[in-house]
């Protein structure tokens, strides 16, 4: 990404919330650019915490670039990317996608062409409680924090399906008639 757009009134939070508050004196493509202190309408009642100082509109107050967060941490998400912003001058990929982890923080969710050798993975095993030995063929749904799941039966070690995460996450793990639930309903 070339130019890291500014956030404006009507944007989105990764959370879901609408930035609601702009400086009407200052536009872009008829929206009006938010700033930092702005109010976003969410589920927590925040505002915009963080800005970008080297910009400050006609109120005084800082304008906000793409990924900056609110109050409750959410990152915002700028409908102006590539199109009217700040340089990258790195060149460097920019998130465009978030997922809330089992702890409440918010990171980047990347495609699988970022998956690297050293990206963190898991691989559950069933073992039956009394003996201590693999279950196979076991059925099981698997859920990472990032929406993404993982259904099947367990081979003859009692092993899922190996589940890669972009960080260190914890998974929720189903078996048996629960995990044909899940996938039924899938």
């Amino acid at each position: 990404m070339k130019i890291i757009g500014w956030i404006r009134y009507g944007d989105k939070a990764a959370c879901g919330g609408t930035v609601i508050e702009g400086d009407q004196t200052c536009r872009s493509h008829g929206r009006a650019y938010a700033f930092q202190g702005a109010r976003v309408a969410c589920r927590k009642d925040c505002i915009i915490s963080d800005g970008f100082p080297r910009s400050t509109l006609t109120n005084g107050r800082a304008q906000v670039i793409h990924g900056m967060k609110t109050s409750a941490g959410c990152p915002l998400l700028s409908t102006l990317n590539e199109v009217d912003g700040v340089g990258n001058a790195s060149g460097e990929a920019v998130t465009t996608n978030f997922y809330q982890t089992t702890q409440g923080d918010w990171l980047p969710k990347f495609g699988p062409e970022h998956l690297t050798e050293e990206s963190p993975d898991e691989q559950v095993r069933a073992i039956d409680g009394k003996t201590g030995e693999p279950i196979p063929d076991l059925a099981y749904y698997i859920k990472a924090p990032d929406g993404t799941t993982y259904s099947g039966y367990t081979n003859a070690n009692g092993l899922c399906e190996r589940v890669t995460t972009y960080h260190p996450e914890e998974l929720s793990v189903w078996f048996g008639e629960d995990a044909e639930t899940k996938m039924r309903e899938g």
